[in-house]
């Protein structure tokens, strides 16, 4: 009969490892590859659990004044705290791992090429399920989106209102009524960063060409790669996310 020590050990370290590998990534702000040994281990184990419950309480289901001994009920309440930490551990790793790809996709304004692209850490990391959840979250984002300005743009040549990892490029000329609105208040533009600023104007370097554009003051400025702008840092931070300017130091 295995030791109290070596059944710790068979029932928690493969749980404890993920979760302590969700810690490292809350830590970190990053997503870590998936470990995918860890967690097929901890669903065998909570298999296994599973099947050992069902069998050691059947003699006494359905019994009449039948009760199971104290190293019954023992065996039974440790397999049943095992299999519920389990649980919760696989619970805890999955949820960060979808945090973290939330973050990620606010901070960067909610690009999802911006984001999530092909050389990027995060993406390098992801998995194909992560892939899904993020694409199904700017989905539900750009729903959101389009029905608080009534309806309007965000949507494929093919009639279906989605985000693509490699969507970057819009036709403004195609821009009109609620489309017009959207770009000036941008519910997804400018990421996430809570730090306040450390100054309300900012020196910026136009990095490609992308034309005029209007700020949310109201100017209309002319991209031009090269050109050199001193603007509001409000006015920027969505040009910066989506890499189309750079900060002069």
């Amino acid at each position: 009969m295995p030791s109290r020590d070596a059944l710790r050990r068979v029932l928690g370290d493969n749980a404890q490892q993920l979760v302590v590998e969700a810690h490292r990534s809350q830590q970190t702000r990053s997503l870590l590859p998936y470990n995918t040994a860890g967690v097929r281990t901890v669903i065998r184990e909570s298999h296994s659990l599973s099947q050992s419950i069902v069998q050691t309480a059947a003699p006494f289901v359905g019994s009449q004044g039948v009760a199971p001994t104290q190293g019954v009920s023992a065996e039974l309440t440790v397999a049943a705290l095992a299999l519920n930490r389990n649980k919760r551990a696989l619970c805890v790793y999955h949820q960060q791992r979808i945090d973290v790809l939330r973050d990620r996709f606010w901070e960067s304004g909610g690009i999802l090429s911006a984001a999530f692209g092909a050389e990027t850490e995060t993406r390098k990391a992801m998995t194909t399920t992560d892939e899904a959840f993020a694409k199904g979250y700017a989905d539900l984002c750009l729903a959101f989106k389009t029905s608080m300005y009534g309806g309007g743009g965000g949507r494929d040549d093919d009639g279906d209102e989605s985000f693509r990892f490699d969507d970057e490029d819009r036709d403004d000329d195609d821009d009109e009524g609620p489309t017009q609105l959207m770009d000036a208040v941008d519910l997804l533009g400018g990421g996430t960063n809570l730090a306040p600023p450390k100054e309300l104007m900012v020196d910026v370097r136009v990095v490609r060409d992308v034309g005029e554009v209007e700020l949310l003051s109201g100017n209309r400025i002319n991209l031009k790669k090269g050109a050199q702008y001193h603007l509001a840092r409000e006015d920027v931070e969505s040009m910066i996310v989506a890499g189309d300017v750079e900060v002069i130091e």
